[in-house]
């Protein structure tokens, strides 16, 4: 395994579906893919429920429905990341009706399928009313994925792969040096940082930033997979259906950064993903060859990391700043 065991057990019980109940069984890809659609919809109609006005409402659904990273990541990459999409913006509408305990297990769904809204249930938490409903919120926010990890501890090759995988550790390669066997590690830091503040300090703000800075901080400090943005993508269209242009240049940045990069990756995803309609594209060289370009590999992806940076920093300053009512 190289995710937890929800996912394989999800897909498990839709290939039973599609294979053995439907007899689909010559439908891989859209037995892969045809089930993220649900998530796609329900994400969008939370979108809509999450506005009081109309309008707002439905400018959210529409950017939804039609924005490039859930597109690409689900429909293109057939990544399962929308799923944790779902539950992030499921646990806000559960928040935003006073369902404490449920958002806690929202989010614990999410949790459940990749351990990454792990970083959001701090924020939740300094919503409790005092430390009995606060470590309540915890145990709730971890029972899911407690619950189907408890089966696969016994095995080594699960906790090895699935339990600490390697990619987990991606956000631990930006540090500051302090000595030659010793750094501070950037991303861990400011996430601590950013917990004692609002930990200690009366909160003015949405439950939709709180969520949104930690994975602000996560894609500034760590080499991310394309579809993995998908999870910010719900909180920055509720900023733009809030806000609208008032936030446009940053968030155009985050977008510029993350399509540019898709061409200093394989070229399997890009132009590649075409290949099982049009095979001739497997010998095609990449973008830059056909450009004829050279670029430094390096230097291009850390320029375009350094946009989604200071994109990233201003929007975490806008919402750290703005009161709820702004």
């Amino acid at each position: 395994m190289n995710y937890p065991p929800a996912i394989y057990l999800f897909h498990g019980i839709f290939s039973f579906i599609f294979n053995n109940v439907l007899g689909f069984s010559g439908f891989n890809l859209l037995i892969l893919k045809l089930p993220y659609l649900i998530f796609d919809l329900l994400t969008g109609l939370i979108l809509l429920k999450i506005f009081e006005s109309p309008k707002k409402g439905f400018i959210a659904f529409t950017l939804w429905m039609f924005n490039p990273i859930n597109l690409y990541a689900t429909y293109m990459m057939g990544q399962f990341d929308i799923i944790l999409s779902f539950f992030i913006i499921l646990s806000i509408l559960l928040f935003l009706r006073g369902k404490l305990s449920l958002s806690a297990l929202a989010l614990g769904g999410g949790i459940a399928f990749k351990l990454s809204p792990i970083f959001l249930v701090i924020p939740l938490l300094i919503y409790g009313k005092g430390a009995g409903e606060k470590m309540k919120l915890f145990f709730l926010a971890l029972t899911p994925y407690l619950l189907t990890i408890i089966p696969y501890l016994p095995s080594y090759s699960f906790r090895a792969t699935a339990l600490l995988a390697n990619q987990s550790s991606k956000s631990l390669y930006a540090n500051l040096p302090v000595s030659g066997g010793e750094s501070i590690l950037l991303f861990p830091a400011l996430l601590l940082l950013f917990y004692l503040i609002i930990l200690r300090s009366k909160i003015k703000t949405e439950i939709w930033k709180l969520y949104a800075i930690p994975l602000l901080l996560f894609f500034i400090f760590t080499h991310y997979h394309p579809q993995w943005l998908i999870w910010l993508t719900p909180l920055l269209i509720l900023d733009l259906a809030k806000y609208g242009l008032r936030n446009w240049l940053p968030i155009t940045l985050i977008l510029f950064s993350w399509f540019a990069s898709l061409f200093f990756f394989d070229s399997s995803l890009t132009v590649g993903i075409f290949t099982p309609l049009f095979p001739q594209l497997g010998n095609l060289p990449s973008i830059w060859e056909l450009l004829r370009l050279s670029p430094d590999y390096n230097l291009s992806r850390s320029l375009l990391q350094t946009i989604f940076a200071a994109a990233g920093f201003y929007l975490i300053y806008e919402y750290f700043h703005t009161k709820s009512n702004d």
